[in-house]
Order: C-alpha cells, then sequence, then structure tokens
C-alpha cells in the first residue's frame, strides 16, 4: 500500500487529528499498520521506542470506529449517523502498568475525542463509582491491567458477555513483557474466556520495541492460529552515541558508600548528567539506594539542589511519582536512578542520555533501556559502567577474563546487530492454571472438569497440560481444600478458596509477598520483605536518604523511620538476571579478535586486553576444560539456564559440581573421571522428572504450594531445565577430552 492510499484509508475526523497534531507525515509503522488492522488482521508492530506504535494501532482502530457512527459516504462533521449500537466496550487495551494506563488515556482521550468515543481506565486506583457506571453501561476504550481484568471476571463473571459482547479489538501494549511470564499465560487464558463467553473473536494488535522472536509473538498473539498473524517491523533508524567505562576495585576495595569504584562512578554522573534530564538503570534496588545517597550526599556537600531521585518497585507509589514528575517537569533537570521500573515506555518526556551500570539484563532489556533517550529524533545516548575486580594472588579465572566486561561487549553488540534474545519458555504454567481454574469456577458460580479442561487447556498458555495431568491438578486443588465436587458434578469453592478470591492479591499471577511498611511521619516510603530482620536503632537507606528505625510493630508490620546521618542500602530478592544463550556464545568471539570498540574509554580498554591475554595464556580458543590438581573448571559458553541442568546431571552421578558466572567448577574429580562420567551421561541420557526432583524446592510460583510432589517436578522440568543443550555440552566436552586430555593444564 503506498503512503497516500494509507492515509487516504483514514476517516476524514482521524485525519483531521492527524492535521492539528502539525504532523507532515506518518510514521512507517503508521502507515505500515492502517491497512491490515483496517482488514480484520490480527497484527504485531514490532518498531523501536517512541515511534507512534500506540498510533499505529489507534488511528485505524478509530477510523474503524468513526466508520461505524460517521460513514464516510454523506459524511459530515457535525451529525452523527445515529446508527443504533449494542452496549459494549468497543477496543479492550491491555498494559503491563498503571502508570502506562494513565500516560495512555491522557494520549488517547484527545484522539478519540475526534470520534466522539470514550475512553475510560480501570485500575486499583480507579474510584469503584466510575466503574460500576461502566459496568452498566459499557462503552468505547476501555485500559487494563491483567489484574484488574482478572478482577472482573471473579467479581462479575456474569456481566462478561455484557462488556465485551460487540468487542471491536484488543491491543497488547508492551506484547514483550508478557511473553513466556505468569502474567502472559494469564492474559491469554483471559482472552480465549472472553471469546468463550461472548462467541467470538476480536481481532488482537500486538504493540512492541523489543521483539526477539517474531514467530513466538504470533504464537502468543493468536495460539490457534499464529500463521495468520501479520508482523510490521517498522524501520529502525536510531542513532546511537555510546560510552563504555571501566573501574577496577581492589581486593579490599570498599563495596559500601564511601569510596571506592561505587563512589568513582557516583562522581561521573554526578559532574556529567546534573544539570539534564537522565535516566540511570542498575540491576537491583540495593544499586538504586547506594548510588542515591552518593549522589545527595554530593548534592548537599556542593549546597546546590538535590537532581536526583530513587526508582524502584518496593518505593511507594507517591515516592515513584515525585520521581517521574520530576523528570517529566521542562523547567528544571532531574536524573532519576531506577532499576526495570521505568524501562517501559511511559511518556517521561524528552531524556538526554540513557546510563546502564553493571551488566545489562539481557539484549531486550538494553534495547528498551537505551531507546528512552534520544525520542524527539535526537540520537539515543548510552553510558555503561562496569566494575571488576583488581587482579591478585589467587583472582579466580571468571575474574580475570573480566566476565561483566565482556559480557556487556557482547550484549551491545547483539542489540547492535538487531538481535534480541526470546525469552524463555515457561512450561506447563501449573500455577497460573491454578488460579485459572479458581477464577473460571467462581466466575461462572461453578464448573465440571468436561469443561474447564477444553476452555482452559486449549491452545494456548496450558496446551500441554493433558487431561491426565488436569485431572491430577484438580485433585491437588481439593486436597488443598480450595474446591469440593458437589452431588451433581460442579466444582465449587470451598470457604478457604473463598477467602483466598475475596482477597485483590488473587488477581495477580505473580507472587507478592508480605512486607514491612515504612513510614515517617505518617508518609509511607515503601516496603521491604517480611523476612528481613529489622531492628529499632538500625539504620536504613531507602528512598535515597538515610534512615534510623524509630520504632518495628511486628503486628501491624510497620516500621517508623527518622532521619539519621549514617545507613547501608537494605538487600532484596529477586535482582539477579539470568544470562542467555546467545549473549554467552558471543564472548569468545569478543576475546578472539584483536577488535577494540572506539567506545571504550582508556580503563575499560585495558580490562579488555587483560581478558584477552588470560584467555591466549590459558589456550582456551582450543579448549574449554582447564585442571588445577583435582579441581576442574569448565567454559561452555552456554546459558545460565543450561549450566544449570547440567551441574545437575554431573550430580546426579556423583560429581561436586558448582556453578561460577559463566563456569561449571567440579571438585575432586580428575579428567578420566569426568570423561567416564560423561559417556556415562550420553550413553544413558538423564530423564527430566529424575534430574529436577534433584532440586531441593519447587515452589518457585505463586501457586505451587497446591502442587503435589509430582507435578512439581513435572513443572521444574519444563521450566527450570534444558535437556537438549545439556546434552550437547557434554557432547562437546566429550569430544574435548578425547583428542585432548593428556595436555590438560592448570589455570
Amino acid at each position: 500500500m503506498s503512503r497516500v492510499s494509507a492515509f487516504q484509508r483514514l476517516h476524514p475526523r482521524v485525519q483531521q487529528w492527524v492535521y492539528d497534531q502539525g504532523w507532515t507525515a506518518l510514521r512507517d509503522a503508521q502507515e505500515q499498520a492502517i491497512g491490515p488492522i483496517l482488514d480484520g488482521c490480527d497484527v504485531i508492530v514490532s518498531a523501536a521506542t517512541a515511534t507512534g506504535k500506540t498510533e499505529a494501532a489507534f488511528l485505524p482502530i478509530c477510523t474503524a470506529l468513526a466508520e461505524r457512527a460517521y460513514p464516510t459516504s454523506g459524511f459530515t462533521l457535525e451529525s452523527p449517523t445515529g446508527t443504533d449500537r449494542s452496549s459494549s466496550i468497543d477496543v479492550l487495551c491491555i498494559s503491563p502498568l498503571k502508570a502506562l494506563i494513565d500516560d495512555q488515556w491522557t494520549r488517547l482521550e484527545q484522539l478519540c475525542g475526534y470520534i466522539d468515543v470514550p475512553v475510560h481506565r480501570w485500575h486499583g486506583d480507579v474510584a469503584s463509582s466510575i466503574k460500576q457506571r461502566l459496568r452498566r453501561n459499557p462503552s468505547g476504550v476501555l485500559l487494563m491491567t491483567p489484574e484488574s481484568f482478572e478482577a472482573t471476571f471473579v467479581n462479575h463473571g456474569p456481566s462478561i458477555r455484557q462488556l465485551f459482547g460487540d468487542l471491536q479489538r484488543v491491543v497488547i501494549d508492551e506484547l514483550h513483557s508478557f511473553i513466556g511470564t505468569a502474567r502472559g499465560a494469564q492474559l491469554q487464558s483471559l482472552l480465549h474466556r472472553v471469546d468463550v463467553a461472548t462467541g467470538r473473536s476480536a481481532p488482537r494488535i500486538g504493540l512492541s520495541a523489543t521483539l526477539g522472536d517474531h514467530d513466538l509473538a504470533a504464537r502468543f498473539l493468536r495460539p490457534a492460529n499464529p500463521g495468520t498473524v501479520r508482523v510490521i517491523v517498522a524501520r529502525d533508524e536510531t542513532q546511537l552515541n555510546l560510552e563504555l567505562r571501566g573501574y577496577t576495585i581492589a581486593r579490599t576495595g570498599r563495596t559500601d558508600t564511601s569510596g571506592g569504584a561505587h563512589h568513582d562512578i557516583a562522581q561521573h554522573v554526578y559532574h556529567h548528567l546534573r544539570g539534564g534530564d537522565h535516566l540511570v538503570f542498575v540491576n537491583s534496588r540495593r544499586d538504586v539506594e547506594t548510588y542515591s545517597d552518593l549522589l545527595t550526599r554530593r548534592s548537599d556537600a556542593d549546597h546546590v539542589v538535590n537532581e536526583f531521585h530513587p526508582h524502584h518497585g518496593s518505593l511507594s507509589r507517591e515516592v515513584r511519582h515525585a520521581a517521574e514528575t520530576a523528570v517529566k517537569d521542562p523547567s528544571r533537570p532531574a536524573t532519576v536512578i531506577c532499576t526495570s521500573t521505568l524501562e517501559l515506555g511511559v511518556d517521561i518526556g524528552t531524556i538526554q542520555t540513557v546510563a546502564q551500570i553493571g551488566p545489562p539484563a539481557s539484549t531486550a532489556s538494553l534495547r528498551q533501556r537505551f531507546g528512552r533517550s534520544g525520542r524527539r529524533g535526537d540520537a539515543a545516548t548510552l553510558r555503561v559502567y562496569i566494575t571488576e575486580p583488581a587482579i591478585e594472588a589467587g583472582t579466580g579465572l571468571v575474574d580475570r577474563l573480566r566476565c561483566h566486561l565482556t559480557q556487556t561487549i557482547a550484549t551491545i553488540n547483539l542489540v547492535a546487530a538487531g538481535l534480541i534474545e526470546p525469552p524463555a519458555d515457561p512450561g506447563f504454567n501449573y500455577s497460573t492454571l491454578v488460579q485459572q481454574t479458581l477464577s473460571m469456577i467462581a466466575a461462572r458460580g461453578g464448573a465440571t472438569p468436561a469443561r474447564l479442561h477444553p476452555t482452559l487447556c486449549g491452545p494456548g498458555p496450558f496446551q500441554d497440560v493433558d487431561p491426565t495431568r488436569y485431572t491430577r491438578l484438580l485433585r491437588c486443588l481439593a486436597k488443598a481444600d480450595l474446591i469440593y465436587q458437589a452431588a451433581d458434578g460442579l466444582l465449587l469453592p470451598t470457604p478457604k478458596a473463598e477467602k483466598l478470591l475475596r482477597h485483590p492479591s488473587f488477581y495477580a499471577a505473580f507472587q507478592t509477598p508480605e512486607e514491612w511498611r515504612l513510614v515517617t511521619h505518617d508518609t509511607t516510603l515503601g516496603t521491604l520483605p517480611v523476612v528481613r530482620s529489622l531492628i529499632p536503632g538500625d539504620l536504613l537507606l531507602f528512598a535515597g536518604r538515610r534512615w534510623r528505625i524509630r520504632t518495628v510493630d511486628p503486628t501491624r508490620r510497620l516500621v517508623e523511620l527518622e532521619p539519621a546521618s549514617g545507613g547501608n542500602p537494605p538487600t532484596f530478592d529477586g535482582d539477579i538476571p539470568e544470562v542467555g544463550d546467545h549473549v554467552r556464545q558471543q564472548m569468545p568471539t569478543i576475546y578472539n579478535s584483536n577488535d577494540v570498540p572506539e567506545w571504550l574509554d582508556a580503563a575499560a580498554k585495558i580490562l579488555l586486553t587483560e581478558a584477552r591475554e588470560t584467555w591466549q595464556q590459558l589456550d582456551l580458543p582450543h579448549r574449554s576444560i582447564l585442571t588445577t590438581g583435582g579441581h576442574l573448571v569448565i567454559l561452555p559458553w552456554v546459558s545460565d539456564t543450561t549450566l544449570f541442568t547440567t551441574a545437575l546431571a554431573l550430580r546426579q552421578h556423583g560429581l561436586d559440581t558448582s556453578i561460577d558466572g559463566p563456569t561449571l567448577n567440579i571438585d575432586d574429580t580428575t579428567p578420566e573421571q569426568l570423561h567416564h562420567i560423561i559417556q556415562t551421561v550420553l550413553a544413558n541420557p538423564p530423564d527430566a522428572h529424575e534430574l529436577a526432583a534433584l532440586i531441593p524446592n519447587h515452589r518457585v510460583d505463586k501457586w505451587d504450594w497446591v502442587l503435589d510432589e509430582h507435578l512439581g517436578i513435572d513443572a521444574d522440568a519444563a521450566r527450570r531445565l534444558n535437556l537438549p543443550g545439556t546434552t550437547h555440552v557434554l557432547q562437546q566436552l566429550h569430544a574435548e577430552l578425547e583428542a585432548t586430555q593428556p595436555r590438560l593444564t592448570g589455570t
């Protein structure tokens, strides 16, 4: 379709909106999307951040809606046709964050106002009276999180058919954030249940800036028929200004906030980012607190206004909102120190620079992060800060290979080549299936197994759960006192389940641990995990400030804080990301190369030189097994999942195997013994269920406590193991041992 004809297919009222924005042309993604969306196709729009993906979806959607009330034949701007329409939501838009919904609501109200279509928000911060009015008279565009979508089923199941009976389109924003996750499985299930309830299926549109596998995305969007999904990949013309800075930490160096590499990084951030609008991403909430404190104290020492604001998931909504407001305000400079909480596309205005402290979590994460800068046509700017230990006597191989630096260079190279790693396969999704089973029983006022299984376990996230497995799952639910079967065969919730269903935490498919609430002068600062030991008098860094714990109320799980001059950042769980295959496989290429990226600073170049010298000294271009006495070090250059699976397979045969970064370490073993065991494993490949049984804790996801041991092991075998990857690793090691065993030497 030509550029002219694409625009001409838009309704005149929508064209008028485009003119009023002062646009002289549509973006590439917008031009490509108009035809397929108007033709009723399932569509994925893959385009860089800030390239108008929302408008790519809603320009044609609004055209389709406008045609119902304002047909272009005999079109007049003044009067609608009066077409009698059923009372139903027209467009359901699912977003992963409430902040994204609030942002989109503001943007879409203006566009949809041109066609007289209302736009509604529906999440936990929206008044119940507004939701009640919408349930009585559903219409227009509805923006929801998966949790609010779930709550609608649980609490208002009979109204689903009325709410969505004439649904025209479904839009999933930030599609990549749902693929391979519990929330994604929940969303897929809920969308299918809407189709079942209404007897029809509205076209679906997915929007994302970081899709690594378009086929996988199509299977997520339309599980029953992924081949019909139209994938639109817009031109990515993003220009990137890049600098990677290296820092060395002495063996006795400090990791606190008083000096060392952390202090040096904070100093550089202070001098180069102060006075502008920037985002500084770190890999843990603890690091947010560390660097926010360092930058705040430096500002105080210089007697200047503090421009640095913390932002992470354990901070209160008010604290996070204050940071977002500051960086949006064009009248004052602001820099936000954040985790992935600002990775998604909340509009925070013009960001001059994105900084990354520590190795990026993944290729997708890095692409998403630096895409937050250069959002007005300027080049994106990325500064990366990497620390490595000083090499001294006894320094381990991982540190000598400068793995953090090399991993970061590998990630940057892959992103530059346009390669984004897809998410891992979550397996059977038993935990989310437990939730969806209870949800469907509650929504329908009871359901039979014969109705539950085909509805929930068709094409989609639970398609691998056959009737035998599902029957076992239902028995687990009954044993956990969550369901019982009435005389007529209906499965009903027990009083225990009804209590869980009434609690707001039920609506989330992911784990929401109990936490302490931290307050000062009746102002809530945020929360900390309840397992943390909190004692009056202890010092704490939190929300970018220093505190002393004044009182602790265990009954209310309430901690009162008062300002203090000292404190250390708390430790949070779940902050360490896993490394994937593509990044690890790229690292040997970097070691073997003589190329020195021009975007490395002098210190980073020295670190890279040291890494390559170690690589060559140990002859690692030609081998992956090293030995020192009875200790073996193996470098297979595979993902953390494959390393974990391989370690389990070797432990199953008595080898004391541990993981350190990208390496497997085996104690008290000779190459001959390893060779023999690998031959045994390859001759008798491990059974996934038997291997997963070696994992001590099978309770990973929210509802895993319901599963019996068999299903728990079944779940772990599917979501935490990579047997094909392990087989490949063992085959390579076997070949190396066969060919080079006599010359294995020390590390």
